[in-house]
């Protein structure tokens, strides 16, 4: 068996914990393994209660964006190390992309290219079938975007994208810079017309990941605004949600959640319409209403998180602080009407 997968006991999880110490990231109180916990008993429809949770690799700083691949692959993230990673079942985990441009968040278009979140370009960039990156869209108006964070795809093939700040704010996380828009925005951007939209999110101060609820009626939005002051509990970590039109426009924002400990972060919505979201302690879990159902506890501070499905299988992949981790559940992502 590699080195870096390793099935979990309790009796792992103090050498898991020292292992994720340092390069700032905040874990879970020594002692805790990995659980799922349900608060719910719906809970455990979602994800048994004795999932076999996988730690698939332990070597990044600071892991972020993954993305399943329709080969059975899935990419992620080392933001602080530059690069991007891929693992593949029965290989040990190996560089994808060096140097990345500090690459963030992951998604595949319609014709199945790579869609990237870039820091370090302060862009959206894609992957093009020759092997060539390509900046899609890196302004707002005259003026360059922040950092773009995550990014979803819509059923007509238009990239939403969230634009905070984190990637020119701190140093290891991109090549540094001004931010230059006058704010933290969520965008919409057409790749066909090259039409960018800046959307109206009063109640998000820092967006971070976003999602659509199944048929894309419902657009939910990290706000990580804590994220610049972690001290500060009068800065926004809550998860807004918004009604969405035919065209596109957003309205009927409301507070769909507030996250604690930390802040939300990345976050996926699942066929049956639950909301799964990142936090310092791991996966939260919460039904349309916004009630929570139940969580998945990590040794480590969240960051985002990727569905899959391999031989009838359906999995959760969870980037973690310094791992990658890999969960069987029992529901698949919400799909658009174009899947």
């Amino acid at each position: 068996m590699s080195r870096f997968l390793h099935h979990f006991s309790r009796s792992l999880c103090t050498g898991l914990l020292m292992a994720g110490m340092g390069a700032g990231s905040a874990l879970a109180s020594e002692g805790d393994a990995p659980e799922v916990v349900a608060e719910t008993p719906g809970f455990t429809d979602l994800v048994d209660q004795n999932a076999d949770i996988e730690r698939l690799y332990d070597g990044s700083i600071w892991s972020e964006g993954p993305l399943a691949l329709p080969d059975g692959s899935v990419i992620w993230s080392d933001i602080k190390n530059n690069r991007v990673m891929i693992w593949r079942e029965g290989e040990k985990a190996r560089e994808w992309l060096r140097p990345a441009q500090f690459h963030n968040g992951h998604a595949l278009d319609h014709q199945g290219r790579i869609l990237a979140a870039s820091h370090g370009k302060r862009a959206v960039e894609r992957l093009n079938k020759d092997g060539k990156w390509e900046v899609l869209v890196d302004l707002d108006g005259e003026q360059k975007l922040n950092s773009p964070n995550d990014l979803v795809v819509d059923a007509d093939g238009r990239i939403w994208f969230t634009d905070p700040t984190f990637g020119i704010d701190q140093p290891e996380e991109g090549y540094g810079g001004t931010p230059m828009t006058g704010g933290e925005y969520v965008y919409r951007f057409d790749p066909e017309s090259e039409e960018l939209t800046r959307l109206s999110t009063p109640a998000v101060k820092t967006p971070n990941g976003l999602a659509f609820a199944p048929g894309e009626t419902t657009l939910y939005i990290a706000d990580s605004e804590q994220g610049h002051d972690r001290e500060d509990d009068s800065l926004n970590h809550h998860i807004v949600a918004y009604d969405v039109s035919d065209d596109g426009a957003l309205s009927n924002e409301r507070v769909f959640t507030e996250i604690s400990p930390g802040v939300p972060d990345g976050l996926k919505v699942d066929e049956q319409g639950n909301v799964w979201t990142s936090s310092d302690s791991g996966l939260q879990v919460f039904n349309p209403k916004g009630e929570r159902l139940g969580r998945v506890d990590l040794p480590e501070r969240t960051a985002n998180l990727a569905f899959a499905e391999h031989d009838g299988q359906h999995y959760l992949f969870v980037t973690a602080t310094k791992s990658l981790y890999r969960i069987p559940v029992k529901v698949g992502e919400a799909r658009s009407q174009h899947d």
